[in-house]
């Protein structure tokens, strides 16, 4: 009652502010005295227009965007002496005086110098106004999307952050077309709730769901929880991203931010004519080098002879290749510009994909538009609406694919099925099972900013995300000349079919005041609310046994399921104020505290505060800096901040499930005991850096963090004495994160006709749990553990220390031993301990990119990145060398000489059950030449009318550099957010080729 009721409240408060703002809102009227300010935005180095910087007039409130040409104009500025100030990410602001005359055009053209370091960009902060870097005492990391994306061509949102923002991981759980995204900022701290950032557009929470897809429990053709939301985002209409990190950057978001924050800015229309901008690419996908990356496999045939068998190598022989070439083909366009008060940005998207398998494709449509008018001087109304139309055939993985019955089988043991495993043949899980997914998702937002006074300026945001999604696992009917290669149930084939929707809102107000104190002390506070409510509902139904080919629908099945349905609904309300005192526009401190509720918490605790403070010194603007000359920017920060993880939905709740009781009357048995007292998780961190501008060619950007996470809610034993089985979440729990980041890029060579720029970014991270609240272990996955004193997801085995080579008997080895622990002799394995041998989480992270630019029109780019000291489970390894499916295929299991005892021993087929397989948790650390492009701009007589025109050549995906002997060291079960790092029988991430043409009218 108590949510429900301030729900109400906070509707009715952000109405109420929202009509008082249009009420006051003044009218626009003309002035007498007043003159246009007209220019061009260039860049300083290439003297090419910048398109989207900001041109404003000070202490106005007015002014205008770059065009596509560089071009702004400004209207009714004031006649006299105006202070003019120029904004764009990746560039040095600029503030000049110009002298506008009454009733005249004055002209104003600026060139930008590039910086990484921008201390007078606007920042999304969450308060009504935003806020300068200059001021904010916490890191943000920001990335200008277009500039971005025009060199790596990226297809998805994941793609575009990946190796571009220092301590986020960005990691997918397959190669295959449609697998999503997961993000994690300064690595795990939680261990049985999510660690994803919360993903926010244009101020409106959505949706960022990974491991979604049709669940195919029971299915022969399953695992296909792949897909991922963040793919709905369509790269070409983003502006920038900025990229909130931890509690001490999080604070005012709450509940649920303490991994962080990411806030996507789409584009809108600029002030200038109407532009148009038109791109085609297509390319091709292919699976780099199958042949040798895939396993070759080894069996004896009845003359003792050993025969290797590779399925990729025999089916290409055969004229019927294992893996396809895919293709990949996209069309964008836009159309944007402004009419007196209005703006508007339109753009378009399809795309279609096929993948390197006939049962794997996507095909997207996609609709944007941005609507932003002015009906008063001071307020503004911007609209934006996304409508994405998405058809994925997610193909197998993991489960009984194309790759499973290839790296399990051999032409000995299948003779019947050409030798792949399970008898699945090709013809089978690549065209008779097909996992689909079909998503219509709707977003739309509006945003009110009324600015009625020079010191007080406020806004409103509501917005609603929608996702409608059918996950469909189909099985067809196996036709008479395949049926006999699998069961009778499988040949008859089987359906299941989800239908979810979900649909959250988003209800935001926040006001900021400004005041001088005194001539040197400036004063801003800021208050805001935010309502976020969340509702799922899905139903699922489906069946087996179709009649015969062609049948694929749930009222054709012989056999129906029993039909399931469920419903989720969560609300989250807070409210937040902040104030920050400002001293001479170069020492900044800030201080904040944030309440809040959700429904998912217990219901015996309430509200939960979140504090904040931080401060921002920019040093070099002192008078008493003596290293101007070499050092021309230099701030000093340093932040504290919490913020919290709600429980899973129902964790608190005591809960029941229907049975059937006497005489077939409905009755209800025990479920989960809950716990009325259950809070959030809650982070605490603290974090402190410098940013610095070296000798006008080096920038550095550095921090240092060290998080807590308390009140960790694990499951402790329920006693039998209370009626209900299982467990109960309790707070009890504490996990330690510390790390450090940096980001550097370098103006290697800086000439007029040549340039070659540098940029790294380098992170660590380390997170060990302290406290479990007395549960000795809990357990994650196969061969992983949490303990007291490791990391989340730790890997434990028994450690083989030595082996002797047998003589005699079936066995390759004899007198094997294993580690006894600290200080202990060894001892026989069966009674060895499990010793931690490695993380899932990389705890060294980064990447090296270089952009060289040769006169005005061509452009090379490159970029490696890297992961290191992360370990992955080769479960592929360890299935084929134990014979564990019936056979060992490894080649040590044939040609025992060649190897090491301490090998041969964990390759026997008791060491899966004996916990024996630390060779099987292999360093998963990998260096990648990730992405590459030629870009050439066309000669402007080439194409008439465009005012410009590009084409690029660009590759991903291309070279891997790894001590891992699986297939590749990024692809694991893992790569949907978890910690199951598992890597078994996985299409790697496929290597694309491209071209793309970019022409803007």
């Amino acid at each position: 009652m108590r949510t429900v009721l301030s729900i109400v409240v906070a509707r009715v408060s952000l109405t109420g502010a929202v009509c008082a703002s249009l009420v006051a809102a003044p009218r626009a009227h003309g002035q007498d005295a007043t003159g246009t300010v007209i220019g061009r935005v260039t860049d300083a180095r290439s003297g090419a227009p910048i398109e989207g910087a900001s041109i404003a007039v000070s202490s106005a409130r007015i002014g205008s965007l770059s065009s596509a040409d560089g071009r702004f104009r400004i209207a009714d500025v004031q006649a006299g002496s105006r202070l003019l100030i120029v904004r764009r990410i990746g560039f040095a602001v600029i503030r000049r005086d110009v002298v506008v005359s009454a009733g005249q055009e004055t002209t104003a053209d600026f060139a930008l110098e590039p910086s990484a370091i921008a201390l007078d960009a606007v920042l999304i902060t969450g308060t009504a106004s935003g806020g300068q870097r200059r001021t904010i005492g916490n890191s943000v990391a920001t990335l200008n999307a277009p500039d971005e994306l025009a060199k790596s061509s990226a297809s998805d949102l994941g793609s575009l952050l990946a190796g571009r923002v220092a301590g986020a991981v960005i990691s997918s759980p397959s190669g295959r077309l449609g697998a999503g995204s997961a993000i994690q900022v300064r690595g795990r701290s939680s261990i049985g709730l999510g660690n994803s950032p919360l993903v926010y557009i244009d101020g409106v929470r959505v949706t960022s769901s990974t491991g979604t897809g049709p669940s195919g429990s029971g299915f022969s053709g399953q695992n296909s929880q792949i897909a991922g939301r963040l793919n709905d985002i369509a790269p070409e209409d983003i502006e920038s991203i900025e990229v909130i990190k931890g509690p001490a950057a999080a604070t005012i978001y709450g509940t649920e931010a303490s991994s962080g924050v990411v806030q996507i800015i789409t584009r809108r229309g600029t002030v200038g004519a109407p532009r148009f901008s038109l791109s085609a690419s297509g390319g091709s996908l292919r699976f780099r080098d199958a042949a040798n990356r895939m396993p070759t496999n080894f069996a004896k045939n009845p003359a003792g002879e050993i025969i290797e068998w590779n399925a990729v190598r025999q089916e290409e022989e055969r004229g019927t290749p294992l893996f396809e070439t895919g293709q990949t083909r996209q069309v964008t366009g836009n159309f944007s510009g402004a009419r007196n008060e209005f703006r508007y940005y339109l753009s378009g998207l399809y795309a279609k994909d096929e993948g390197v398998e006939p049962n794997n494709s996507n095909h997207q449509f996609s609709l944007h538009a941005n609507l932003d008018i002015t009906p008063a001087e001071k307020l503004t109304v911007a609209t934006s609406l996304n409508y994405v139309d998405l058809r994925s055939h997610l193909g197998v993985d993991n489960g009984a694919s194309a790759m499973f019955a290839s790296v399990f089988g051999h032409s000995l043991l299948f003779p019947n099925a050409r030798g792949f495993g399970l008898n699945f043949v090709p013809e089978v899980t690549q065209e008779l099972w097909d996992n689909s997914q079909d998503v219509t998702r709707f977003t739309v937002s509006t945003r009110i900013q009324h600015d009625p006074f020079a010191w007080f300026t406020h806004r409103g945001i509501i917005g609603v995300d929608y996702t409608g999604d059918d996950s469909r696992n189909l099985e067809r009917f196996v036709p008479a000349d395949l049926a006999p290669l699998v069961s009778a149930a499988t040949a008859a084939g089987r359906i299941r079919q989800t239908l979810r929707s979900g649909m959250g809102i988003t209800a935001d107000y926040a006001g900021t005041t400004r005041f001088d104190l005194t001539n040197t002390i400036t004063s801003a506070t800021s208050v805001g609310g935010q309502l976020f409510r969340s509702e799922t509902n899905a139903s699922s139904l489906g069946g087996l046994g179709f009649p015969g080919s062609g049948i694929e629908t749930v009222s054709g099945v012989a056999q129906p399921e029993t039909p399931a349905q469920s419903q989720i609904l969560t609300t989250t309300i807070g409210a937040y104020a902040e104030q920050k005192f400002g001293w001479r526009e170069r020492l900044f401190l800030t201080g904040a505290l944030r309440v809040d509720n959700n429904s998912a918490f217990g219901e015996d605790f309430m509200w939960v505060t979140y504090p904040k403070v931080d401060a921002s010194w920019i040093v070099s603007d002192e008078s008493f800096w003596p290293f101007a000359d070499k050092v021309r920017s230099l701030r000093l920060r340093a932040a504290y901040g919490e913020s919290g993880r709600q429980p899973a939905v129902f964790s608190a709740l005591k809960t029941f499930s229907p049975v059937q009781g006497p005489g077939g009357a409905s009755a209800v048995t025990p479920g989960s005991i809950g716990n009325p007292d259950l809070k959030p998780e809650r982070g605490k961190e603290l974090e402190a850096g410098f940013e610095a501008e070296v000798l006008d060619r080096l920038s550095l950007d550095f921090t240092y963090f060290s998080k807590k996470t308390e009140d960790l809610i694990i499951n402790q034993a329920v006693a039998p004495s209370s009626g209900f089985a299982g467990s109960r979440p309790m707070n009890l729990g504490r996990v330690d994160n510390s790390g450090i980041e940096l980001s550097a890029t370098m103006r290697m060579i800086d000439r007029s006709n040549f340039g070659w720029d540098m940029r790294a970014t380098f992170a660590t991270n380390g997170d060990e749990i302290k406290d479990l609240g007395g549960v000795p272990s809990v357990i994650s996955a196969f061969g992983q553990f949490n303990k007291v004193g490791n990391p989340i997801g730790g890997y434990f085995a028994r450690r083989v220390v030595s082996a002797d080579r047998a003589t005699s008997g079936t066995s390759p080895v004899t007198n094997v031993l294993c580690d006894g622990g600290p200080g202990q002799p060894a001892v026989a394995c069966a009674q060895a301990p499990f010793l931690f041998i490695g993380t899932p989480t990389p705890k060294r992270t980064g990447a090296i990119a270089n952009t060289i630019t040769i006169g005005r029109r061509i452009r090379l780019f490159a970029l490696v990145d890297f992961k290191q000291g992360n370990k992955v489970f080769h479960a592929t390894q360890l299935l084929r060398c134990t014979g564990a499916l019936g056979a060992g295929l490894c080649e040590a299991n044939y040609r025992p000489e060649n190897y090491d005892p301490v090998y041969l021993a964990q390759t026997a087929g008791n060491a899966l059950t004996q916990g024996i397989v630390e060779q099987y948790v292999e360093d998963a650390g990998f260096m990648k030449l990730r992405e590459i492009s030629a870009a050439y701009t066309l000669p402007e007589s080439w194409i008439p009318g465009a005012s410009d025109a590009t084409f690029t050549l660009a590759a991903r995906e291309i070279k891997t550099w790894t001590n891992y002997t699986g297939i590749d060291p990024e692809t694991s079960l893992a790569g949907s957010g978890g910690t199951n790092a598992t890597d078994q029988a996985l299409l790697p991430p496929l290597t694309r080729v491209f071209a793309t043409l970019s022409i803007r009218f």
